[in-house]
């Protein structure tokens, strides 16, 4: 669903060290259009530092590839059985103080997916059914390019520019049939809709980084700025046929259209300087950090009246709205060495946050502000035997996005009708925990607990209403109580082959008032990854990697994927060539199975798409070093 999960929660994706401060949907397209091959490695901090402390999941850093002394460049290609293409190539020029990255490609994917739903009705004096089969085809092309520029102005002072550039078109097909069902089991209402969606989205940006070392190597000042910008277009169509039971047609159809105009732009500057103090044993880490966020929603829905063939436009489902957001920030933080491999961090973010609604359609404005607190403390302790141990406690907010508080109606489905919900508040949580873990040079084991208290929490809740119909909607709740779990490692089983293995659950607690009112439901989430790899010589190597997820709501909603991957490599021609084979789901396509229990109604619900695919992939690289030239004297 474009979410990244670590150890289940959200968590916060930084590029190069910087933050990427987008919208899901906006870092969905960004991310789905980076070209694997411009990735360096990727760094994943459970336990980050200060400046990003109180990020409730941790922190992603995606490392790109700098590229060797001279220039260098790499060609790929890509077909999958799936039915996806992709073309990308990277450039990288490096000599003295100047570096120059380029990366630029184009992806294509086409993809098939059904499902279906069944939802039992359960009122005072009567149970009924509503049942949905349904079929999909999607096809999106992203074109993307990326150039970075690093220059070093002296030993002290360095500055970085990277602009961006990623798009989607994509094309999406629904054909549903809607079968309502009496206490017999007999249809008594019938009908078939087909949805066409077509979205082009575009998202420029532009980042600037100066950094500033001093003679001391820890003594550190960075500024990073930045400019997003999105536009997208959504248009949908939508014709639906009414039948008797015996599915032949009663004459009634309807057709309606969604026109949804969105634009966005993201201003953002942050400011982190640390400075060693008293004897270097003591390291101040300071900064402040401004987020703008602005987005124009508009929202048209038509109707075709009949006979005259003429779109009505229904006020009642139409939206014009502009949503602004700013987010202030300080923080404060002192890192205390006792001794070698033991130190103490402590410190607190102060976040003031205002958000404005302006319906235009209406003459009605929703605003909200509020200042939080966010302490944070850390311990960390390393022995000679590799045994290290971590305690962290933090204070954290996670804030509704455009996503949650949009009240615009999604009419795509129109007996389970979506909006948001304009006026969800944040939500707090104070996070503790405990992670121990032991290294040495065949293998690795690490454990976790952790217990986090929600407080206000927010969740998407589907509501049955009297005419059968179902409507979902974000909604504040109590609270929540969460326990955590997590065990992960690594065997060298030879110097040719490794395997690593991770499992983690969090259960979930909800308050009294919430099981017996709303009939919510405790429940737990359990993640696993095992993968492995093989290296039979310097030329060839494979891996392979299995994932198992299932996640929980309040509503008792339940939702499985089981995924996997085999990859095998081979480098040719003095490793200018490389060739790569992956093997995705070869036993069983990706599914998404869901039961969801509210105070009326169960519903049992599946969806999958045609995840098996063989991949093949070329890659060409290119080298040329800069020869250094001696002057005899």
């Amino acid at each position: 669903d474009g979410k990244i999960l670590l150890r289940g929660k959200e968590v916060k994706i930084l590029i190069d060290d910087k933050p990427v401060e987008l919208n899901a949907k906006q870092l969905q397209d960004m991310l789905e259009s980076m070209p694997g091959s411009m990735i360096e490695k990727i760094e994943v901090m459970t336990t980050p530092p200060p400046q990003y402390a109180n990020e409730r999941g941790g922190v992603i850093n995606i490392v790109t590839k700098k590229g060797k002394v001279g220039f260098n460049g790499r060609v790929n290609v890509n077909y999958g059985t799936r039915g996806e293409a992709g073309l990308s190539g990277n450039l990288t020029y490096r000599k003295n103080k100047f570096a120059l990255n380029i990366n630029a490609g184009f992806g294509y994917n086409e993809f098939e997916g059904k499902n279906y739903s069944r939802r039992q009705n359960i009122y005072v004096d009567s149970t009924n059914y509503f049942n949905i089969n349904g079929n999909s085809v999607n096809l999106n092309r992203r074109p993307n390019f990326r150039a970075s520029i690093d220059y070093e102005l002296n030993k002290k002072n360095s500055i970085n520019f990277t602009t961006s550039y990623n798009a989607n078109s994509a094309d999406n097909s629904n054909g549903t049939e809607y079968i309502n069902l009496n206490n017999a089991s007999q249809i008594y209402r019938l009908s078939n809709r087909t949805t066409g969606t077509s979205t082009t989205s575009i998202n420029p940006n532009f980042n600037l980084t100066y950094t500033l070392k001093t003679k001391d190597p820890k003594e550190v000042l960075r500024i990073i700025t930045g400019l997003n910008f999105n536009d997208n277009n959504t248009a949908r169509d939508f014709y639906q046929k009414y039948f008797n039971a015996d599915y032949t047609p009663t004459g009634a159809d309807s057709t309606q259209q969604q026109l949804t105009h969105i634009k966005n732009n993201t201003i953002n500057l942050r400011v982190n300087y640390d400075k060693p103090l008293r004897n270097k044993k003591l390291l101040l880490n300071t900064g402040v950090n401004f987020i703008k966020y602005s987005s124009h929603n508009i929202l048209t829905t038509n109707f075709l009246q009949k006979p005259s063939n003429v779109f009505l436009k229904n006020s009642l489902l139409s939206n014009d709205f502009k949503f602004h957001q700013n987010i202030i920030s300080a923080r404060l933080a002192l890192r205390l060495d006792f001794k070698q491999d033991f130190n103490l961090t402590i410190g607190s973010a102060v976040e003031y946050t205002s958000i404005n609604f302006d319906f235009k359609n209406s003459n009605t404005k929703s605003n909200n502000e509020y200042i939080t607190p966010l302490p944070f403390v850390t311990l960390n302790r390393k022995w000679e035997n590799d045994v290290n141990l971590t305690l962290s406690y933090k204070r954290t907010i996670q804030r509704p996005g455009i996503n949650e508080l949009n009240p615009s109606v999604d009419y795509s489905d129109p007996y389970n009708t979506r909006f948001g919900n304009a006026e969800l508040l944040p939500y707090h949580a104070d996070n503790f925990d405990f992670i121990i873990g032991k290294w040495e040079n065949k293998f690795n084991i690490n454990g976790s607990i952790g217990y986090n208290a929600l407080q206000n929490i927010y969740s998407s809740i589907r509501t049955l209403q009297t005419d059968g119909r179902t409507t979902t909607t974000w909604q504040n709740l109590s609270g929540r109580k969460e326990y955590e779990a997590s065990v992960w490692g690594g065997y060298t089983l030879s110097k040719k082959s490794k395997a690593n293995l991770s499992l983690g659950y969090i259960y979930n607690v909800y308050s009294i008032y919430d099981r017996t009112v709303r009939f919510f439901r405790n429940g737990g989430s359990l993640f696993s990854t095992l993968n492995g790899s093989y290296q039979f010589n310097d030329l060839l190597n494979a891996n392979a990697s299995s994932t198992f997820n299932r996640f929980a709501n309040p509503q008792g909603t339940f939702r499985n994927n089981l995924s996997m991957n085999i990859g095998v490599q081979q480098k040719l021609f003095n490793k200018k060539l490389i060739v790569s084979l992956n093997v995705i789901d070869p036993f069983r396509q990706q599914q998404n199975r869901t039961f969801t229990n509210g105070s009326n109604f169960t519903l049992e619900s599946l969806s999958s798409t045609n995840t098996r695919n063989y991949r093949l992939s070329l890659s060409y690289v290119i080298s040329k070093k800069i020869r250094k030239v001696v002057k005899k004297k």
